[in-house]
């Protein structure tokens, strides 16, 4: 009984977790480049009941619940707004932050108020030279990522790539690599000017998993309470 009680409340622990995580999809479901994130359980997770049970002071190492990232690329919507970039296919914009270079799919720029292609959190636009000077009457961008001010190139973005498996979330929708070991690659994806790629995120799905982890955590409460029923029925009765 008291091994279920265990099992029940590791099962309501991953439950409100995994709950944490669909809410933060369904909240970024019109969130541009936003990309799924999903949840698994660790099997450290029943060492660590284990090592409660038992009394057992071995220290277990970090990370007992982990999510992972459905990295797959969703459609993309026209906005008609020159400012908006989509990249279609592999590759990252780069981006300048006070914590070094940040990669993101989230193409919503606009021009910031020193005339620099910015995201829409005021980090700057990095391209093959530097951040991206706007000043100039025309501003357009190539299908190959080059930035055309007043019909001449003064620049290219800087799009890159890395296994996503070594990079980490940051806050504003944006990726960092784990180290600077980890191997930046330049690509040449199709950059379409006007254009946002939409979240990877189905809404449809994302409640239906938040209603099924409701029904759930529901359940494994209901089993903690009839062990916890039982155990004291127990209790009494050897008292008896």
């Amino acid at each position: 009984m008291i091994r279920g009680i265990y099992m029940n409340s590791s099962a309501m622990q991953y439950l409100e977790e995994k709950m944490d995580v669909v809410a933060n999809n369904l909240a970024n479901s019109d969130t541009s480049g936003f990309k799924r994130n999903g949840m698994f359980i660790n099997q450290l997770m029943g060492a660590e009941q284990a090592n409660i049970r038992n009394e057992i002071k071995q220290p277990l190492p970090a990370g007992e619940l982990k999510t992972y990232t459905e990295y797959t690329q969703a459609g993309i919507r026209d906005t008609q707004n020159k400012f908006d970039l989509a990249i279609n296919g592999d590759g990252f914009f780069t981006i300048e932050t006070s914590d070094g270079l940040a990669y993101t799919r989230d193409g919503r720029f606009v021009m910031g108020p020193d005339g620099i292609l910015s995201t829409i959190n005021g980090y700057h636009v990095m391209g093959e030279s530097g951040a991206i000077n706007l000043e100039g009457e025309k501003f357009s961008v190539t299908e190959d990522g080059e930035i055309v001010i007043n019909n001449q190139i003064v620049d290219k973005l800087s799009i890159n790539s890395f296994d996503i498996k070594e990079a980490v979330q940051m806050g504003d929708n944006l990726w960092k690599t784990k180290n600077d070991d980890v191997e930046v690659y330049p690509t040449n994806p199709e950059i379409k000017q006007g254009y946002l790629e939409i979240s990877n995120v189905s809404i449809v799905k994302e409640m239906v998993s938040m209603i099924a982890i409701q029904r759930w955590y529901n359940a494994n409460e209901k089993a903690i309470k009839t062990n916890d029923d039982a155990l004291n029925k127990a209790v009494n009765n050897i008292a008896k």
